[in-house]
């Protein structure tokens, strides 16, 4: 019997040098994955081939509204991976006139509206927001527009009711894009 417990530890050891030692890990690894708010507008001409710089009106009468056709309207491309705000100002004044919830002397009415096409006849009839301010973030334009969504911007200019001025009046509007 002592010769076949010495025959079995002997067997045990031998098996047991041939089998791997299981050891404890001394590191381990995790990824971190992120995705930043990316904010992004573009303002292009109405069927985007180029960028937007210039609604050229043209001499008016005094108090005419004077709405965008079809090929004056603004593309705007959100480009941001999430919803934003569109809001825009006055961030040029003209040098004669201020811009004001109504027309009136020396002051004129600047609309805008946002559609999710283009506009054959753009209707800024109602519905419009008008733009009185003069600082960001402005007036709001649109509001939760869905990321990488384009949206056309058209507007209506209310001539002022009377003028000290008949030179010619150049405005800057400024678009904002923010987290909404």
């Amino acid at each position: 019997m002592k010769k076949l417990f010495l025959l079995l530890l002997v067997a045990f050891a031998t098996l047991g040098m041939g089998m791997p030692l299981a050891q404890a890990g001394d590191s381990d690894t995790f990824s971190i994955t992120i995705t930043c708010n990316y904010i992004d507008i573009v303002l292009q001409a109405y069927d985007g081939l180029s960028d937007y710089t210039t609604w050229a009106i043209g001499t008016q009468v005094e108090n005419t509204p004077t709405t965008m056709t079809e090929a004056q309207g603004i593309k705007v491309l959100n480009n941001a991976n999430m919803a934003t705000d569109l809001s825009a100002w006055v961030s040029t004044q003209a040098a004669a006139w201020t811009n004001a919830a109504a027309a009136g002397a020396n002051q004129y009415k600047l609309e805008m509206k946002c559609f999710a096409g283009t506009q054959a006849t753009p209707d800024l009839s109602s519905a419009t927001f008008t733009i009185t301010s003069t600082a960001t973030p402005g007036n709001d334009i649109k509001t939760n527009l869905a990321g990488n969504t384009p949206q056309w911007a058209y507007c209506k200019f209310t001539t002022p009711t009377s003028t000290t001025s008949g030179s010619q009046q150049t405005i800057t509007v400024t678009v904002l894009s923010q987290v909404a």
